[in-house]
């Protein structure tokens, strides 16, 4: 998409059958004449099923768009426009030019968002420096790179703020395009999330992130929990967590829908959901006394923890069946059991969001990116809470590098206590049971604990070349 043209297809991933999309539009020459940032007051008539017109609650004027951007020349336009183009004019659109080498400041310019040029290279920290400034009631979040999929989004967003009292909500997301096999895997992790996973979190009370590529929110509701963490990589999870920590409701608008351009190839992948997965489990355990203190929250995390422990334990199982050549279990009835389940929760979900059709299109894609991306993330959390391993610099657009935290040696020490010692229970347990094979496996094991952490006892102790 070229940033002189706009257009919102009614063959989107959102699907046709949804509301959001009978009331989306097409942004043609004549309809950027009309709305291209052009001053003045462009609100239009709504009327009720009766005909009869309703009136605008007067709180929606009150609203500040901001645009954390870098070097999103290709992108900026549409993004600043579609914020222009909504039914509730904001009063501001702000762009955070961060540390940008390209035209994407004069872009945003052109299309008539002011912009703040910061030096950051942090989209909490200019995102924190923004929030100073807004004088408005509501505050609005949309990525450089993505843009509002219908004029309503943000109107439909701040009425259920109005009429629940919420602090802060997110709204759908759906990929801008669909070429690729990451692009199709995400249509249906998208889908099935909305339509299930931030359902099933407004019942309880807890929406669980308020997703960072688009929201809005009450101004003094962020204000009152410290803005966006600058030392988190995920921080509308931290911020979600957050608000509802201080009371502060979030929650979900599933009608409004934001347009993003995910990963197309491995490395980018790979990149975002290492981060994602770090970012989650370091939020959790910085939060965990939650657990204790908050049934909402217990529910929701609490689930999704069972759900990866489920996980997990179904693909051990299926490795250790693969290496036994199925010897020791009916190999038809775990398949059926484990994919069948897997399968209908999330084709069903999904083809309720986008339809049966583009789910069919979608969903092998999803089993095998998904599949790959349930494997990172299982293993980032278990390096995370267990190794102690932790991610604190990521290669994102600012061009940093990837840091991970050495383990420490009080963890390292207990962790090789722990091993050592569970092979022993196992080496006992076979010779009480005269099973020579299990007498083997954890002779085996303690040995191989012992001895790895002896070597990273010398190896560490061994003096740095210059």
């Amino acid at each position: 998409m070229s940033a002189n043209s706009f257009e919102f297809r009614m063959n989107s991933p959102i699907g046709n059958s949804d509301q959001s999309v009978r009331n989306s539009y097409v942004r043609t020459r004549s309809h950027r004449r009309r709305f291209a940032g052009a001053p003045g007051d462009r609100r239009r008539r709504r009327r009720d099923r009766r005909g009869r017109e309703v009136a605008r609650p007067a709180v929606t004027e009150s609203l500040t768009v901001l645009i954390p951007a870098h070097n999103e020349a290709d992108f900026i336009a549409d993004a600043v426009k579609s914020a222009f183009g909504q039914t509730v004019r904001p009063r501001t659109v702000l762009v955070l030019a961060d540390s940008c080498t390209d035209d994407t400041a004069a872009i945003a310019r052109r299309c008539g968002a002011e912009v703040l040029e910061v030096d950051c290279r942090s989209k909490p920290e200019s995102l924190n420096l923004a929030l100073a400034e807004v004088t408005t009631e509501f505050v609005a979040l949309l990525d450089a790179d993505g843009y509002f999929a219908s004029d309503r989004a943000l109107e439909m967003c701040l009425e259920r703020m109005c009429a629940k009292g919420y602090g802060g909500v997110c709204m759908s997301v759906t990929p801008h395009s669909v070429k690729g096999v990451f692009q199709r895997s995400r249509v249906i992790e998208w889908a099935a999330a909305h339509r299930m996973s931030r359902t099933v979190e407004s019942w309880h009370g807890w929406v669980a992130v308020l997703s960072g590529c688009a929201g809005v929110y009450r101004t003094e509701s962020v204000r009152a929990v410290g803005g966006w963490s600058a030392d988190s990589l995920c921080e509308d999870v931290e911020l979600a967590l957050k608000m509802n920590r201080a009371g502060h409701k979030a929650g979900f608008v599933p009608g409004a829908y934001v347009c993003v351009r995910d990963p197309g190839s491995w490395s980018v992948y790979w990149a975002q959901t290492h981060r994602w997965a770090a970012g989650w489990a370091q939020a959790l355990y910085k939060h965990r006394s939650l657990f204790l203190h908050s049934w909402g929250f217990t529910r929701v995390f609490g689930a999704m923890l069972v759900d990866s422990v489920l996980m997990a334990s179904g693909y051990l199982s299926l490795l250790y069946q693969l290496a036994t050549r199925f010897t020791h279990f009916d190999a038809f009835r775990w398949m059926g059991l484990w994919f069948l389940m897997m399968v209908a929760l999330t084709f069903g979900t999904a083809a309720l969001q986008i339809g049966i059709r583009r789910t069919l299109t979608c969903y092998p894609a999803y089993l095998v990116v998904g599949t790959m991306g349930t494997v990172v993330s299982l293993w980032v959390m278990f390096r995370e809470w267990v190794l102690g391993r932790h991610l604190i610099s990521w290669t994102g657009r600012q061009g940093r590098q990837v840091e991970i935290t050495r383990m420490s040696e009080r963890r390292r020490f207990v962790l090789a206590l722990t091993g050592a010692g569970a092979g022993l229970v196992g080496a006992l347990s076979g010779r009480v049971l005269d099973r020579e094979y299990l007498f083997l496996t954890g002779a085996a094991a303690t040995g191989s604990v012992l001895l790895s952490a002896l070597l990273w006892h010398l190896v560490n102790r061994m003096p740095e070349q210059a």
